[in-house]
This record gives structure tokens, C-alpha cells and sequence, in this order.
């Protein structure tokens, strides 16, 4: 059920123990961020939007003159950290100190959302029974987040725009990230491949086949041994490395790839040489589309009672779990950030 439920980061953290593990040689910056993302994390568990952390992000940015939050100094990050603490107050969200009520809080947290409207319209449209119900998966978080020598990211054993049945790696990554940020559409990324790269990412000077050549290898290794040695179908693997050294490659997960196999396509309705190009961005399916633009929910209700015949493209500039419906209604979509493995990308 990807996205539709809640997911907390870096449980277990509070000032002391942020402050603390700050002051290891190296860790300032790494701990204030890991902080930043349990804080935001547990806001948006409790109603607070995506949006509120932008706009905080957004002003501390304009206050230091940088356009990347990897800029931000230790105790810049920290402040932020602490806006964002401070934005938890206001809105009467407590965080309890004690790491294990922390992580009790968040298990009774997860497991409520699977009666939440996101995951409720997801199992509807999948098929899911609610009798299934879910577990919650307690993992330990790998710091994907330390430098810029290190990173998260998803592969495909099984190149969506390769026709043929061997393995073929196929994805995104970002650097000094974690892993929610790569499946929830929060950055841009960069290919897995250098053929992808060509292909597909025409701007990007680097692929982690290129940049991080031991740990490509690693993957392919992994990979070949989950569908050559144990059987598996294709698969899609979500990793993180906090080093350019294999040793400090980690799988965080592994799930069967859902392989889409199209009989037909779409193609665009105007001869091309009446339209024109206004942008372009990285291709998750096979097809191509025209139709007309909405935004939201209602601008689809209002389109396909308006105009029926039509195609529709939702035009986000991220997804949240809030946003499941939206896309299930629609035809197309288009996102300002994100890449091939992002929740919205694979729902869509």
C-alpha cells in the first residue's frame, strides 16, 4: 500500500539525545536533519501538512541566502530543527521524551492508519480486503544523510522501458538523503544507470553506475542472487548507503516489481506539428497522452461532467497519501518533483 499509510523517521530522538549525538566528530549536521524528519514525521502523523514544514523550510532558506538545504550550517540545521518543534507547540502536538513511548505512540499510530481515508480508498481501488488488516514494520534507520558521499534510493530488476526478460537495474537515488524521501517524491533524482542516464536524464552529469561504482556492483550482485540463486520474480529494492564502500550498503527492503505489460498505447490527438514544447521531465510508463490540466479532485469532477470525451492530467507539485484519490481519477499525471520510484509513480 504505497504511501497510504503513516511512517515515522528516526523515532527515538529528542533534544538531548540530537544535541548529543551532534557533537561526534562529523555528526552535526546529520543529527539536527535526522531530528527535522522525526519531528515533521510525527507532526504530519498528527494533522499537520507537508506544507506547514515547506513554508518553515522555506523561510529559514530565505533568512540564510541558500537554495539547498545541504548549505545549512550544524547550528543552522538546528535552528530549523527546533522551528519546526516550535511548530508542533503551537498546534498543541506533544512529543514525549521517553524514546520507547515514542515508539509505542508510533506503532498504535501506524496501525490506526490502516483505517485512514488514503489507505481505506487505496484498498478499495486494489481490491484489499480490510479483513487482512497490517503489521508494522520497527526498523533500524541507516544514515543515508551523513554526506554527500552517501545516499538512498530504489531499484527495478526489471527495466520498465526494456523489452527484455533479464535483469536489467532501473531507478533513482539522491544524495545525502534518506529513504522517505526518494519513495515520497520529495527530491529530484538522479539515474540509476549510466543507459538511463542517457536516455532519460539528459542533464544529469552522473549515475550511480558512474559516481558509486562498488556500490552498483553490490546491487547488481544482490539483485542476481534474489531472481537467479532463491527464484524471486522481479524485484523492487529500496536501499541506502552511507559510504561509497560496499561494506556500507544496506537493503532496507525488497518487494515483487509490479510489472505492467500494455497491449496499446495512447497517442497524442494534435498532428505535432501544432503543438509546442513547453518542458519536459522523466517518463514512468510506456504511453503517451494529451488531454486537458486539473489540480485537484474537484477540477476532475468538473472536467468529466464538462467534458467527458476528455482526458485528464493532475498536476501536482509533489503526492501525499491525501492525494491517492486524485490519482486514481485521473488519466495522466505530472508532478514537479520526484522520480521513477517515488509512491505516486508506482501507484500511478
Amino acid at each position: 500500500m504505497p504511501g497510504a499509510m503513516k511512517t515515522f523517521l528516526n523515532v527515538g530522538m529528542n533534544d538531548a539525545i540530537a544535541e548529543a549525538y551532534s557533537k561526534k566528530e562529523g555528526c552535526g549536521w546529520t543529527a539536527w536533519d535526522c531530528y527535522r524528519r522525526f519531528l515533521q514525521s510525527w507532526g504530519m502523523a498528527y494533522g499537520m501538512k507537508r506544507d506547514d514544514f515547506d513554508q518553515i523550510m522555506k523561510e529559514h532558506k530565505e533568512k540564510r541566502g541558500v537554495a539547498f538545504k545541504i548549505q545549512f550550517t550544524d547550528d543552522q540545521m538546528k535552528q530549523l530543527a527546533l522551528s519546526y518543534k516550535e511548530a508542533l507547540t503551537k498546534r498543541g502536538i506533544h512529543v514525549k521524551d521517553e524514546p520507547f513511548e515514542q515508539l509505542k505512540l508510533a506503532i498504535h499510530s501506524v496501525m490506526d492508519s490502516w483505517f485512514s481515508e488514503s489507505a481505506i480508498n487505496y484498498r478499495n481501488h486494489s481490491q484489499v480486503a480490510e479483513e487482512w488488516g497490517t503489521a508494522v514494520v520497527v526498523q533500524e534507520m541507516v544514515l543515508g544523510n551523513q554526506s554527500d558521499n552517501s545516499g538512498s534510493g530504489v531499484i527495478f530488476t526489471s527495466s520498465p522501458f526494456n523489452g527484455t526478460t533479464g535483469m536489467n537495474l532501473y531507478g533513482d537515488f539522491a544524495l545525502c538523503s534518506q529513504g522517505e524521501d526518494i519513495v515520497s517524491g520529495l527530491v529530484n533524482t538522479l539515474p540509476i544507470t549510466e543507459d538511463q542516464r542517457k536516455r532519460h536524464y539528459k542533464d544529469s552529469s552522473m549515475s550511480l553506475e558512474s559516481a558509486f561504482p562498488k556500490i552498483y556492483q553490490a546491487l547488481m550482485r544482490y539483485a542476481k542472487r534474489l531472481l537467479e540463486e532463491y527464484g524471486f520474480v522481479h524485484q523492487e529494492i529500496e536501499f541506502t548507503f552511507e559510504s561509497e564502500q560496499p561494506d556500507d550498503l544496506y537493503i532496507l527492503q525488497t518487494r515483487n516489481q509490479n510489472l505492467k505489460k500494455s497491449t496499446s498505447f495512447e497517442s497524442f490527438a494534435p498532428p505535432l506539428k501544432q503543438m509546442q514544447r513547453v518542458g519536459y521531465g522523466i517518463g514512468v510508463s510506456s504511453g503517451v497522452l494529451s488531454g486537458i490540466l486539473a489540480f485537484d479532485l474537484d477540477d476532475i469532477h468538473t472536467l468529466k461532467e464538462e467534458q467527458p470525451d476528455q482526458k485528464i492530467i493532475l498536476v501536482r507539485p509533489d503526492t501525499v497519501p491525501d492525494d491517492i484519490p486524485q490519482i486514481f481519477a485521473c488519466d495522466g499525471l505530472i508532478t514537479a518533483k520526484g522520480g521513477v520510484t517515488s509512491h505516486a509513480a508506482v501507484t500511478a
